[in-house]
C-alpha cells in the first residue's frame, strides 16, 4: 500500500505492517527503491522512499510507538545472520525522537553499509527493503492491516461543513421523479464499510462529470438502496439492503476507479470533492441474489427493460447490461437505478418492502429510550453502527481502569461509566469515532457534570469497522487517549446549538 503526505499526495513508495505472531510484535516493511534501467526497459520504483518513511515515522511518532528493531530484509542479503543486517543497536522511543529527517537519514545511511563486498569502496543502495519491528499502545497483532491503514492517510482533513452540498452542473433526466414508488438503487461495490454511505468523486478521471457518481444526489430520505458486493460472499451478488438517512452532503474523498476503463487511466491519490448520502438500517439478505438467480431470469429482465425504455425517452441508469455473447452482468458503474417494476421479477428483491415497516417500527421504539450521550466526529445515521462504535469505545476505555469496579450508566446519568476501587470513585466521559477527534460534542448536562464531580475524559477514535457476510458489524482498532480529572474550559467550548424559550405573546392566524 502506499501513503499520503499531509498534503493528500499518495507518495510512489510501496509499505506494509505485518503481524509477527512468534514475537507478538508489528513489522513496518518498506519494499525497496530502483531507479530506471536502460537495458531491462524497467521503469523507476518506489521513487519517494525517502519521503514516505520520513512520513511513516511521523505518524507512528504521534502513536508513541517504539522502534524495537530494525534490519535489513532484502532477497540479497537473506543469507546473512541478523546481527549482520541490523539498523541500530537499541529500541528506539519516537516520542523522544526530536528530529524525525534526521532519524530517516539514519536509517537510510545504516542500510547502505549492510551488504557491501569487502572490497567496496563506496557505500550502496540506501532505500533498501528493511523491516522495522514496533510496539504500538493499543495494537496489537490482530491490528496489522488497521494500522496500515491509518499510516496511508494524514491524521486529520478538512471537511466541507456537514450541511453543504453542491448540485451537479449537468442535470439528470430522472424520469422517476414524478412516480412515489420508485424509491430504489443499487450501489456496486467492494467496500467493506457496507451501508455505511453512498459516496461519489464529482467528477470522473477526465475532469467531467458522469452519471452514476451524480445518481448520489438524486436519492431522498427513505428511500431504499440494494447491495451489490463483488466480495463479501463465494461470488458476486446482492448482499444486502440499507436506508437512505440523510443526505446529500459534499465531502471529499481519494478515488480508484474500477473495471477495463478506470484501470487504465493513472491513479491520482489526491482527495477529490465529492457526494455524499448517509445510510441507516443495513440488512443482510436472508439469500445473496447472485448470477444463478439473475441469469435463468435474463430474458425476461432484458424485455423488461425495452419495455421501460419505450417509456423513457432519456436514459435509464439501469442496474444491468446485456450482449449477445455474455450473460447478464451489472453496469460497470456504481450507483444505478433500480425500476420498482424490476423487484417483483427477482426473488429476493421485495425482501426491503416487507422489512421496511418492520425497521420504523424498531426506530420508532428506540426513540422512547433516553440515548446515550457518547458522540464524535463524522456522522453516522446508522443506528446499529452508531451503537456498535459506542460499545467498542466503552470496550476499550476500560483498559484504563483494571483494578476499578466498572458500572456502564450511560443511560441514566450524565456520563457513562463509573469507575469505583476502595473510597475512590471517578466518573467517565466516553467518546467514540471512526474519523480522527479533534473535537467532541458534549451536551450542556455533560459540561456542568465534569466541572463540579471527579472526571475523566476517554476519546477513542480512528475506529475501524467492517460489515460481515451475515450483516453483522465487527469494530476493531482505534487511537486511544485520556484526559485525568477533566474539566471543560470555557474557552474550548463553542456553541453548535440553541434552546429558544418561544415568547408568550404569539400572532393568531
Amino acid at each position: 500500500m502506499r501513503t499520503m503526505d499531509d498534503e493528500g499526495q499518495v507518495l510512489d513508495a510501496e509499505y506494509s505492517v505485518e503481524a509477527e505472531p512468534a514475537g507478538q510484535l508489528l513489522s513496518l516493511v518498506m519494499e525497496s527503491s530502483s531507479g530506471s534501467r536502460t537495458s531491462t526497459g524497467r521503469a523507476p520504483r518506489n521513487v519517494d522512499y525517502r519521503r514516505a518513511l520520513e512520513v511513516l515515522l511521523r505518524r507512528l511518532k504521534a502513536r508513541r510507538a517504539v522502534l524495537l528493531d530494525g534490519v535489513v530484509d532484502s532477497r540479497i542479503t537473506s543469507s546473512l545472520p541478523e546481527e549482520k543486517r541490523r539498523l541500530f543497536a537499541q529500541p528506539i522511543i519516537l516520542k523522544d525522537a526530536d528530529d524525525i529527517a534526521a532519524l530517516r537519514r539514519r536509517l537510510c545511511t545504516a542500510q547502505s553499509l549492510i551488504g557491501q563486498v569487502p572490497e567496496a569502496t563506496k557505500a550502496g543502495n540506501g532505500t533498501k527493503r528493511i523491516r522495522l519491528r514496533l510496539s504500538v499502545p493499543g495494537y496489537s497483532t490482530a491490528d496489522a492491516a488497521l494500522l496500515a491503514g491509518e499510516l496511508a492517510r494524514p491524521a486529520s482533513a478538512e471537511l466541507p461543513e456537514q450541511d453543504a452540498f453542491t448540485p451537479p452542473r449537468k442535470p439528470l433526466d430522472e424520469w422517476w421523479a414524478d412516480d412515489p414508488t420508485e424509491r430504489y438503487w443499487m450501489e456496486i461495490t467492494t467496500r467493506p464499510d457496507l451501508g455505511s454511505n453512498l459516496i461519489a468523486p464529482r467528477l470522473d478521471g477526465s475532469g467531467a462529470e458522469y452519471w452514476s457518481y451524480s445518481l448520489v444526489t438524486a436519492v431522498r430520505p427513505g428511500d431504499i438502496v440494494f447491495h451489490w458486493h463483488k466480495g463479501l460472499n463465494t461470488a458476486p451478488g446482492i448482499v444486502g439492503h440499507s436506508i437512505a438517512a440523510a443526505g446529500p452532503f459534499d465531502d471529499r474523498l481519494v478515488w480508484e476507479a474500477r473495471g477495463t476503463y478506470g484501470r487504465q487511466r493513472p491513479i491520482d491519490g489526491r482527495p477529490r470533492p465529492a457526494w455524499r448520502f448517509e445510510l441507516t438500517g443495513y440488512t443482510a439478505l436472508a439469500s445473496p441474489i447472485g448470477q444463478e438467480i439473475l441469469r435463468p431470469l435474463e430474458d425476461q429482465i432484458r424485455r423488461f427493460k425495452d419495455e421501460l425504455g419505450t417509456q423513457v425517452s432519456g436514459p435509464l441508469y439501469f442496474p444491468f447490461v446485456f450482449s449477445g455473447s455474455r450473460p447478464i452482468r451489472t453496469s460497470q458503474a456504481y450507483l444505478v437505478k433500480v425500476p420498482a417494476g424490476l423487484l417483483q421479477l427477482v426473488p429476493g428483491m421485495t425482501e426491503p418492502i416487507h422489512g421496511l415497516a418492520a425497521f420504523r417500527a424498531r426506530q420508532a421504539g428506540t426513540s422512547q429510550t433516553k440515548p446515550r450521550h457518547r458522540s464524535g466526529t463524522g456522522y453516522i445515521a446508522d443506528p446499529v453502527l452508531r451503537k456498535a462504535i459506542e460499545e467498542h469505545a466503552v470496550r476499550c476505555s476500560l483498559d484504563y481502569y483494571p483494578d476499578y469496579d466498572i458500572n456502564d450508566v450511560g443511560t441514566t446519568e450524565s456520563y457513562d461509566l463509573l469507575a469505583v476501587k476502595g473510597d475512590e470513585e471517578i466518573h467517565i466521559e466516553v467518546k467514540g469515532s471512526t474519523g480522527t477527534a479533534d473535537t467532541v460534542e458534549l451536551t450542556s448536562n455533560e459540561v456542568a457534570h465534569a466541572r463540579t464531580t471527579r472526571t475523566d475524559l476517554v476519546v477513542i477514535d480512528q475506529i475501524s469497522w467492517e460489515r460481515l457476510p451475515d450483516g453483522a458489524i465487527r469494530t476493531y482498532g482505534g487511537r486511544r487517549r485520556r484526559w485525568t480529572t477533566w474539566q471543560p474550559d470555557e474557552h474550548d467550548l463553542r456553541p453548535t446549538s440553541y434552546r429558544y424559550r418561544l415568547p408568550e405573546q404569539h400572532q393568531q392566524d
